[in-house]
């Protein structure tokens, strides 16, 4: 099986999904629930490839959601992997700490990590069938997986980060109304408040101002959030602003703790994520490569046709090459 025999484009994408992908996934997906150490109850499907070449593990991104990622699983359970993806805390079916479904809050980033852990240590590592692991992780995943590579440097093989969170793009560059807010975080009565032109999920239609280029991809991710109220987180709370504020240094700061191969790729055209911060980590960590994609939007495996065939391509041409594992 090649990539190229698989790939999808965006003319065919809608019926694709409806009658090629989603059946597939129906039929080899297994559904589950963990309890964290927060007491949280934590959502996560996986797929069990019998061949199975290695196992993905993915961490998804700001206010996404396991059924987002549907194109992807697919493509990885056909080329050889199984594929194991939780839904963070405050995400999709994953418990909340706020009882609003569009906020989006979290009191330590490094809450994530632990969850992550727990998953990986929970049900991944008991269920791959190779014990090879790989770390798929977009945007606040990936800062999510930076972190986890950081402190667990030997859980994972190999590691694709697109489009990192290592930086958040804030609205203003002023450091003392982005010093404010983290202050008023942590006052009670901001800290699970929407922060200033965050709000409740309003059903608004935004492509094409939205992340995706892929029209096809970002149709079928708005009527999932249309038909699912848990699929609707939308903003962010001050807490949750702070943490990825703060996040930035701590990465930085230990990059050079991590010790296994990373592919970095970044999107020219980003405007959620810093790429500077990007490029200072890839130098920073011992065996980073950056890849740039030239006229793609952060979300790079929803951008055009071309970008997205040669996005995987690279992917999968990382992820097959094991000498380094040897």
């Amino acid at each position: 099986m090649t990539f190229e025999n698989l790939f999808i484009s965006d003319q065919d994408f809608e019926a694709s999904v409806q009658e090629v992908i989603r059946p597939f996934l129906r039929e080899r997906a297994n559904d589950g629930y963990f309890v964290n150490t927060d007491g949280l109850s934590l959502h996560y499907k996986y797929l069990i490839n019998p061949d199975e070449r290695a196992s993905i593990v993915i961490s998804h991104g700001f206010c996404e959601y396991i059924p987002k990622y549907e194109e992807t699983v697919y493509y990885f359970y056909k080329m050889g992997y199984s594929v194991f993806v939780m839904e963070h805390r405050g995400h999709g079916f994953s418990e909340r700490e706020v009882d609003n479904l569009s906020k989006v809050y979290v009191k330590h980033f490094e809450d994530y990590v632990n969850d992550f852990n727990q998953f990986v240590e929970k049900i991944v590592t008991p269920k791959s069938k190779s014990g090879h692991l790989y770390l798929f992780a977009h945007s606040m995943g990936g800062g999510i997986g930076a972190m986890y590579l950081e402190k667990y440097p030997n859980v994972f093989e190999k590691a694709v980060l697109t489009s990192p969170m290592i930086e958040i793009a804030t609205p203003t560059t002023n450091a003392f109304v982005i010093k404010l807010v983290c202050l008023l975080s942590h006052l009670r009565i901001f800290a699970k408040s929407f922060l200033p032109k965050h709000h409740e999920y309003d059903h608004t239609y935004k492509y094409p101002q939205c992340s995706a280029m892929s029209k096809a991809r970002y149709n079928s991710q708005y009527n999932q959030r249309e038909e699912e109220p848990h699929y609707r987180t939308n903003g962010a709370t001050f807490a949750w602003t702070r943490e990825a504020v703060n996040v930035s240094k701590k990465i930085l700061k230990n990059a050079h703790l991590i010790e296994i191969p990373v592919i970095l790729m970044q999107a020219s055209k980003d405007t959620l994520v810093m790429p500077q911060a990007q490029v200072k980590f890839s130098q920073l960590a011992k065996n980073c490569t950056l890849r740039i994609f030239e006229g793609s939007k952060h979300e790079i495996f929803n951008a055009t046709d071309d970008i997205i065939r040669e996005y995987y391509k690279e992917v999968f041409s990382f992820f097959e090459n094991r000498s380094c594992e040897e």
